[in-house]
């Protein structure tokens, strides 16, 4: 069998940069903080153990992508797809210690749009089935520990029909060690809840690294669960936003140093660098959030996802395929219903609405 274990490193490039694909960090992605940094960052990949029957490693190699499974050449140059993951693991919390699995409680697919100038995040809740043949709870967010990120992706391109290119992962130490490098988020917080022994109350507040990691993990206070969770990540992201746009370029660029040591991806330097001019152009109207559309259910005594296969095959259609043909509803693979009604907020955002002020047209 074989299993994916994480190492770390990502990259960095410029203020604009990092300030657009915010989301990547958010998610498990990636921070991108100057051009120097970039320039001298050799990428570290996820690292696949393949084990005996005894559980001894036998070999050792880098994740990939399949290229079966990539955008297609006839559209490559205008979007790029990354797979983001965060892995719900955590060694630096002593109250949580390590006895969370590694599950991959953060999954979204982030749409970079060359020639449209945007970026579009397509969110998968934790709990969204995919069948028990696949993992041990028939959910997506338990693909990661048997398959690895490679698996994850495939499965995900094999359901929805949706295209990966890369993929970037980042797990809780890492988030918690970005976040305090930051210095901190301020956010303001709605609900009083207590999670693992740190109390949240109503107010404005600036959450440390464990303190952020307790705040977009919390579910069980939040009005439909897990769904309350996605939408409570996306008001960190807004936050996160802007205590980005304070940082100078000094601290940006000593920030780099943290992210690197702290995030996976096959993302080479030259593709990152291509990016560059395209994204610095994108402004917070262009950045949206989109949840896949469902409702809960039980299957074999468990709380499942059920997605709405019409709904997400719209939402496919309509914003992930820019470029190429629709695929219909039938063709979809995801195991779900037509015609649902979901109980919970699952609507889109942009950034601009999560900030809740006006677009920021500036590239830094």
């Amino acid at each position: 069998m074989a299993k994916g274990n994480k190492q770390k490193n990502p990259m960095g490039v410029k203020n604009g940069l990092l300030l657009t694909l915010s989301i990547l960090l958010i998610v498990g992605g990636v921070l991108l903080a100057g051009y120097t940094s970039l320039m001298n960052w050799t990428p570290l990949a996820e690292v696949v153990e393949t084990t005996d029957e005894n559980g001894e490693v036998i070999s050792t190699s880098n994740a990939v992508i399949d290229e079966t499974i990539k955008t297609p050449e006839t559209v490559k140059g205008q979007t790029v797809n990354f797979l983001v993951a965060g892995i719900d693991y955590n060694t630096i919390d002593a109250t949580a210690g390590v006895s969370r699995g590694k599950l991959t409680d953060v999954i979204m697919v982030v749409q970079i749009d060359l020639k449209e100038g945007s970026v579009r995040a397509l969110q998968f809740p934790r709990d969204t089935f995919v069948g028990y043949n696949l993992s041990s709870t028939g959910k997506i967010n338990a693909i990661y520990g048997s398959h690895g990120i490679s698996g994850l992706a495939e499965v995900i391109y094999d359901q929805f029909a949706l295209t990966i290119d890369h993929y970037v992962t980042v797990d809780m130490n890492g988030f918690i060690k970005i976040v305090d490098a930051i210095g901190g988020v301020t956010i303001d917080i709605d609900e009083y809840f207590t999670l693992e022994g740190i109390t949240f109350s109503p107010g404005t507040h600036t959450l440390s690294g464990i303190e952020a990691e307790k705040f977009v993990r919390e579910r069980h206070s939040r009005s439909g669960g897990d769904i309350g969770r996605i939408n409570a990540q996306r008001k960190f992201l807004a936050a996160l936003f802007q205590e980005m746009k304070s940082l100078s370029a000094g601290e940006l660029t000593s920030l780099a140093s943290v992210v690197m040591q702290n995030v996976t991806t096959d993302l080479s330097v030259g593709t990152a660098l291509s990016l560059v001019q395209e994204i610095l152009k994108m402004n917070t109207d262009n950045l949206s959030f989109y949840t896949v559309p469902g409702t809960t259910g039980m299957y074999n005594g468990q709380s499942i996802w059920r997605v709405f296969k019409d709904d997400v095959a719209d939402i496919l259609n309509e914003n992930f395929r820019p470029y190429t043909d629709p695929v219909p509803m039938e063709e979809l693979a995801v195991d779900g219903i037509v015609g649902g009604q979901s109980a919970y907020d699952t609507g889109s955002a942009t950034v601009t609405d999560l900030i809740g002020g006006d677009a920021d047209d500036k590239a830094a």
